[in-house]
């Protein structure tokens, strides 16, 4: 899952690169936010070879949650739903981390008397995987 938009900064995107680079290299779930002085972006690595989130480009997403017993046994595919939810909570727990300090910052930014305005995600939507969420 990347941005749904050209990065327009050439070494913001380098640096993107590189970091999904790792992320690939030593099969790493993880989410990544760059911000440079005008702009920022993101990218979201789900899958690992010891996830039942595996990587499938034919989907909107990227990847797709596949857990089938017949196909791995038991004991493996447990242990990839187990990687799949262990990938999905700390994610969740870091946005909830990341989400509350930047809120703080900005509440101690505002109490200090700095004044600003801030459009989230330019102003769209925010996204959601599932209908209605």
């Amino acid at each position: 899952m990347l941005n749904d938009r050209p990065v327009n900064d050439p070494k913001l995107q380098a640096a993107l690169n590189e970091i999904r680079a790792v992320m690939e290299r030593y099969d790493c779930p993880g989410a990544v936010m760059l911000v440079s002085a005008e702009e920022a972006v993101f990218s979201y690595k789900m899958d690992a070879g010891w996830s039942a989130l595996r990587k499938d480009r034919s989907t909107p997403l990227g990847f797709r949650f596949r857990a089938k017993s017949a196909e791995t046994g038991k004991r493996e595919t447990e242990r990839r739903v187990e990687g799949a939810m262990h990938t999905i909570c700390q994610l969740s727990d870091f946005g909830e981390q990341t989400t509350a300090w930047m809120e703080d910052l900005k509440l101690m930014l505002r109490r200090a008397g700095i004044d600003f305005d801030h459009t989230p995600f330019g102003g769209k939507p925010l996204q959601h995987l599932v209908s209605g969420g």
